[in-house]
């Protein structure tokens, strides 16, 4: 079923189609939140408090226009007033400064993440997350973000050329 769909049953107060909701949007919900805040706890907050959002807006939702655009621009609404909110504070890069967080384990994607996240412009490390971790197509992507599918591709292959030169200097 469509999020959509899902959207309208949420509204009247069926509470089963958030799990559907949930299990279609997790990916995007999190990359989106990742893009604004560079930092996955702070992500992983936003998520919570963008479902909890579209839970209690759902009936605010206009049934047939395009819900997963609704729900971005929820996620990036919650994201900016947490960076707002937080603007005074230094961001720590976990890798980094391991020691801090108290492990020493990573992993590539991890790594590969952290080495976009900081490397990218926000906008290409989102479309870039949106493509390649969340499996969106451009044209989906596009829609959420409100752009022509060119300028996807565009910043897509920018973002990718640049990885590949970060990863060949190592």
């Amino acid at each position: 079923m469509t999020i959509d769909k899902q959207l309208k049953k949420l509204s009247t107060g069926d509470v089963s189609a958030f799990e559907s909701i949930y299990e279609q949007t997790r990916k995007t919900v999190y990359f989106m939140a990742l893009s604004v805040l560079k930092e996955r706890s702070l992500a992983e907050d936003v998520m919570q408090s963008a479902y909890l959002n579209i839970i209690k807006n759902a009936s605010s939702y206009r049934a047939g226009t395009n819900a997963l655009a609704w729900i971005a621009a929820i996620v990036k609404n919650e994201a900016l007033n947490l960076k707002k909110k937080r603007g005074h504070e230094i961001y720590i890069d976990e890798k980094a400064n391991l020691a801090v967080f108290g492990t020493a384990q990573t992993d590539d994607y991890g790594l590969l993440t952290d080495l976009a996240r900081r490397l990218l412009p926000q906008d290409e490390f989102e479309i870039l997350m949106l493509v390649a971790a969340a499996g969106y197509k451009r044209r989906e992507i596009a829609d959420m973000l409100g752009i022509p599918v060119s300028t996807v591709t565009w910043k897509f292959n920018c973002a990718t050329e640049k990885m590949r030169k970060a990863l060949k200097d190592r």
